[in-house]
């Protein structure tokens, strides 16, 4: 109950900063690479000197393969102790976001060497309170083993983070892409997780609100296929909630794969209206580790075609750690009334994330001569520059000079939120502009 009043008081208090500076202009503190690389720039997350105020970094559009912090660490493998330079990159400040162009255009990837859900990961936020990722891919890319769909490789792992918002986030691995927020809390909103066996795994309340779930191929008949392992705290209220979600995999996994297994604590996972591709075994869940889920739930879950499942043979009964059969104390299809339990502000209170996580709007251009302007619009940080619909520059202010460009060049604008996520962009204004708002 403490750490829930804790948590209480720290979103109210990120409430009041958030509305507090939502009208101030600002800059982004690291652009990558233009100031340095991705490893360079968390560094200067984690180091700089005010860690109250936000610090934005914004990543260009590119691939990126990151070597990671590079610290030495060890792991026993085939019996033997194994050191070598750690491929995992470490967050440990609050108040840090994380933004790029797209999942599509802005890719990081790390390469491990070793598999191992404690040294692989691509991002590791270690109590970074109130971290924002928008607009990129994470990608731990285990290349050591042929056989790598069986091996541990975190895209991103969280650990005793409370507040955190991805945003249009792409996590891609095999086993273990995405280990939550153990001890935390996180918000994921239009995100895609890619994975083969518990690729969603590890404790927190977490909240997915209409993200795409991609199981990748790991065996010809799918028969192992597992999306979560959740291991929530207990006396958590909440644990896994997948919210209007979208279920993809091959046809060999339909009717073979698992929505979720107990992994150890008090396991809570919860598919509420998620449409899938491909449905799951009858039985719905498994069995892991002799432990017995706290709540295995789903309401309203359909197929590709929006047909409502048969939920009737969904598990009820589970093994304890002594091998003895337990029937758990809940019904594995909630009612109406118990749905409604989990929307967003039932589970986070205050906190509100999907509030935070709004796009601006783009605005209206005006052009003459070399000159884009625009009404100054309260909400954005600061205005995104596009050229042919790639960014070129960043300004504060509600125009911008045209130094250099050919005829028939599309330029067009992108606001960033207070957090430094960039909305839609505006419609398109075409070099030379003699002819727009003469």
């Amino acid at each position: 109950m403490k750490t829930f009043l804790w948590f209480g008081a720290l979103m109210a208090l990120c409430s009041f900063c958030v509305d507090a500076v939502a009208q101030e202009k600002w800059k982004y503190d690291f652009i990558v690479p233009d100031n340095g690389g991705f490893v360079q720039a968390i560094h200067a997350a984690n180091h700089r000197a005010d860690k109250s105020k936000r610090f934005r970094i914004f990543i260009k559009p590119k691939y990126y393969r990151i070597k990671g912090d590079g610290d030495t660490i060890q792991t026993t493998e085939n019996g033997r102790t194994v050191r070598f330079p750690s491929p995992m990159t470490t967050l440990t400040a609050p108040n840090t976001s994380i933004c790029g162009d797209s999942w599509a255009t802005t890719q990081i990837e790390n390469c491990p060497q070793h598999e191992g859900i404690s040294i692989t990961s691509t991002l590791l936020l270690k109590g970074a309170d109130s971290t924002y990722i928008q607009d990129i891919e994470l990608w731990s890319n285990y290349r050591n083993d042929p056989n790598a769909f069986a091996n541990r490789a975190v895209a991103l792992n969280e650990k005793n983070c409370r507040g955190n918002i991805l945003k249009q986030v792409s996590l891609l691995s095999t086993q273990d892409t995405y280990y939550t927020n153990t001890g935390g809390t996180t918000y994921l909103e239009d995100c895609r997780i890619s994975g083969t066996v518990d690729f969603i795994c590890g404790g927190g309340t977490i909240y997915f609100n209409h993200c795409d779930i991609r199981m990748l191929p790991r065996e010809k008949n799918g028969s192992r296929d597992v999306i979560t392992a959740s291991a929530t705290e207990e006396g958590r209220r909440y644990g896994y909630v997948f919210a209007d979600c979208y279920i993809y995999g091959d046809e060999n996994q339909n009717g073979r794969f698992h929505l979720g297994r107990p992994w150890q604590k008090a396991p809570r996972t919860v598919f509420l209206n998620c449409s899938m591709n491909v449905t799951p075994a009858p039985e719905g869940w498994c069995e892991m580790h002799g432990t017995v889920p706290a709540l295995f739930a789903e309401y309203g879950s359909t197929d590709g075609q929006f047909r409502p499942l048969d939920l009737t043979q969904r598990r009820t009964v589970f093994n304890n750690s002594q091998g003895q059969p337990v029937t758990v104390n809940y019904k594995p299809s909630l009612t109406d009334a118990e749905a409604e339990d989990y929307t967003i502000d039932r589970v986070f209170g205050e906190w509100h994330p999907d509030r935070r996580a709004e796009q601006v709007r783009p605005p209206v251009l005006h052009a003459k001569g070399k000159v884009i302007s625009w009404d100054d619009i309260p909400e954005a940080g600061c205005y995104a520059i596009l050229r042919d619909r790639k960014i070129i520059a960043f300004t504060t202010e509600p125009h911008y000079t045209i130094t250099s460009a050919y005829e028939g060049a599309c330029f067009s604008v992108r606001c960033a939120n207070w957090y430094g996520g960039l909305g839609e962009a505006s419609a398109e204004v075409v070099y030379p502009f003699k002819y727009i708002n003469k």
